[in-house]
């Protein structure tokens, strides 16, 4: 088992001066836009896709060999690079294929009756938009499953395996569904440790017995795949407020993460990591290895361009809100914003605030853009971006602070102090100060360092 000790992290001591900063002159190379088909397509999945050209001809080998289900329902595949494919992602909780360590702590499948769908994420690839799109549906979401009335999305996998979920979603989204991938518990912890653990920074202590979390104390720690199964899975953490909502949040967080691991060219050019990957998941009988090729080139050029994936990957999940119906807890979809979410999605059109927020819980760090602006002053620039990097956050090109910066702080626009919040907690006692959205730009939160900051997260 990897190793979890948390890094020491000191505290981080900060000083509030100065000026209101002026606009920001960023040192960016100019940015030449990648198609949307380069994607990286989340979570587990990334993984599966994460080669370079080199090892193109490996990858054809290997997925002739990978498991495979027949799924009716799909809609005819369309090319990556022409058309829109919509790709189900599903993370189910079978426990078939778990060692006698993983069933004593998740139960066998004598134990624990049927399947489900503990995961169910829509993962569009579109040419007309410049970013892959990742939408979670919440596992308690109120939908209408064909042939058995209304219930939660995650029971239509149970009811009818892939056909009636891929028929259930394609239902409720209005979106046609073409491919079909889906990784279980042992799969998703084979295909974490294949990486050598996933480094990962939280900002706060989390318990979880149920699912078997237990991280004591903030920091960053190497998550093997027991315990990103843990992270990812837990749904009863103090201080969640809504499970379902915290638990998305949590997975966003991972799988950005994950994505920054991923994108390093030790982790592109790993073909022990490829085979692992190939035998981890299971996929509809039309997913080619030809497209995955595809997607493995234009995965390469990505990490040599946007190391933290902002550019490629788009996390949204299903506007809703929980309620109690006849004493049962769901999750039940807003209207007219779930329509407008599926709408733009189908006509290619801008999501704008679409499916970001989770009612009453904090942001996801996977949906939080950050900028780090070198003072100039000797700070650990570099330090506080791979720590921002393992939180999971969406971290851009290091930018120069405004001229006379002589202090750390963390500045935010206004609407975005929620997000300023949750960087902060990352970032002990530096202060947060609101600007004007001009002075970001295209940034939704920076980090000042000055030489008075040093990377750690909250003790």
């Amino acid at each position: 088992m990897v190793a979890t000790k948390p890094t020491p992290t000191p505290p981080m001591a900060a000083r509030l001066r100065g000026r209101l900063p002026e606009p920001i002159r960023r040192r960016l190379p100019p940015w030449e836009r990648s198609r949307p088909w380069i994607l990286l397509i989340s979570g587990s999945l990334a993984v599966f896709v994460s080669l370079s050209a080199v090892w193109g001809i490996n990858l054809l080998l290997q997925f002739n060999e990978h498991p495979v289900r027949q799924v009716l329902s799909l809609d005819q595949p369309s090319e990556f690079a022409k058309h829109p494919r919509n790709v189900l992602l599903l993370g189910s909780d079978t426990r078939a294929g778990l060692s006698e360590e993983q069933q004593a702590a998740f139960g066998t499948e004598e134990t624990v009756e049927g399947e489900r769908s503990d995961t169910i994420i829509l993962l569009q690839i579109d040419p007309r938009r410049e970013q892959a799109v990742v939408v979670h549906l919440p596992r308690d979401l109120l939908v209408r499953i064909p042939g058995h009335g209304m219930d939660k999305v995650n029971a239509a996998y149970e009811f009818g395996g892939p056909d009636l979920i891929v028929r259930t979603v394609k239902a409720f989204t209005g979106l046609p569904i073409h491919n079909y991938v889906e990784v279980d518990l042992a799969g998703f912890q084979g295909l974490v440790d294949a990486l050598g653990g996933v480094r990962m920074c939280v900002d706060r202590p989390m318990f979880d017995d149920k699912a078997r979390l237990a991280i004591p104390k903030a920091g960053c720690y190497l998550f093997d795949g027991e315990r990103a199964l843990a992270f990812v899975r837990a749904r009863n953490v103090e201080g969640d407020t809504i499970p379902d909502f915290s638990r998305i949040a949590r997975q966003q967080q991972f799988m950005r993460a994950m994505l920054n691991r991923l994108l390093s060219l030790g982790a592109l050019l790993d073909t022990q990591l490829l085979e692992e990957a190939v035998g981890n998941v299971t996929t509809d009988e039309t997913l080619t290895g030809a497209d995955l090729v595809l997607l493995g080139q234009k995965l390469r050029e990505l990490a040599e361009e946007d190391p933290s994936g902002a550019q490629s990957l788009d996390f949204r999940v299903v506007p809703s809100i929980p309620q109690t119906i006849d004493q049962v807890s769901y999750v039940v979809a807003e209207q007219p914003e779930t329509d407008r979410l599926f709408e733009a999605l189908q006509e290619g059109r801008p999501l704008g605030g679409l499916g970001l927020s989770l009612a009453q819980t904090a942001p996801s760090p996977g949906v939080i853009r950050v900028r780090v602006l070198d003072a100039g002053l000797g700070g650990n620039v570099g330090e506080v971006e791979a720590l921002l990097r393992r939180a999971g956050f969406v971290v851009l090109e290091t930018g120069e602070a405004p001229a006379g910066t002589a202090t750390s702080e963390i500045l935010f626009a206004p609407g975005d102090g929620p997000r300023a919040q949750v960087v902060a907690g990352y970032l002990e006692g530096l202060p947060r100060r609101l600007v004007s959205a001009s002075i970001l730009g295209d940034t939704e939160v920076a980090v000042v360092v000055a030489d008075d900051v040093d990377a750690g997260v909250a003790a």
